[in-house]
């Protein structure tokens, strides 16, 4: 395997999201002792994922899409959430994020990575909401516009084999010369993999491999520093 490209997701990849989630969670609501913050985020993604792909073709508002994954999640504890509640939480939640940071160690990763190979970047969601994260982290140090691709920008979105190759395309890499990382297996890994490329599952969340990663091959890490020690070798071969 001859890695000459890496492409990352944004949102729980390149940052740790749950850190936001629960800083928005206690100042709208406290410290609760029914919060289960980690159990709470998983569900939280759980709705999102749910919803998405009906926010991005329109069948829902996007205040819906909001309103919809953070009152299903606190209902699990036990809270029920208005509409205004939700979307509160929402404007909490999302400045939050336009504050994140990369840790030292991504920063570790990215600055050795940059020396090596071409990178890139494939996130999905809407166009502006994601670039303004990009721009907190401040990856324009890594890696150039062209190379950032974001779905809100195109008529597709992970899995979707053609967000896949309009990367390889702008990077002129072969699938099988590029590694794609990030934390949804299916949008992700099996996202990447079904397009011929090479995929590192960063499971920060120690969730289980689902029914479709039968067959399929991928590397899978638990933390940052793993990711760096995975990357780095299959980038160096």
């Amino acid at each position: 395997m001859s890695i000459r490209g890496v492409v990352f997701d944004v949102d729980d990849t390149l940052y740790d999201m749950a850190q936001p989630f629960y800083a928005a969670l206690r100042k709208l609501f406290g410290e609760r002792a029914e919060f289960d913050l980690p159990a709470l985020f998983l569900a939280f993604r759980k709705y999102s994922d749910e919803r998405f792909e009906e926010s991005q073709t329109g069948k829902i508002s996007m205040d819906e899409f909001y309103i919809y994954r953070i009152r299903m999640t606190l209902k699990e504890a036990g809270v029920q959430a208005t509409d205004a509640q939700a979307l509160a939480f929402q404007r909490v939640y999302m400045g939050l994020q336009y504050q994140i940071k990369l840790s030292p160690t991504m920063v570790r990763l990215l600055n050795d990575l940059r020396t090596r190979v071409k990178l890139g970047i494939i996130t999905n969601g809407e166009s502006v909401h994601q670039r303004k994260k990009i721009e907190s982290l401040g990856i324009s140090k890594w890696m150039k516009e062209e190379a950032i691709i974001i779905s809100g920008d195109h008529k597709f979105h992970k899995p979707d084999q053609r967000i896949f190759q309009l990367m390889a395309e702008r990077l002129e890499l072969d699938g099988g010369q590029l590694l794609h990382v990030g934390d949804a297996f299916d949008l992700d890994v099996a996202g990447a993999v079904e397009a011929g490329w090479n995929a590192v599952w960063f499971n920060r969340r120690s969730r289980s491999v689902p029914q479709t990663g039968a067959g399929l091959s991928f590397f899978e890490v638990p933390s940052e520093d793993k990711l760096l020690s995975v990357v780095i070798k299959a980038v160096r071969g």
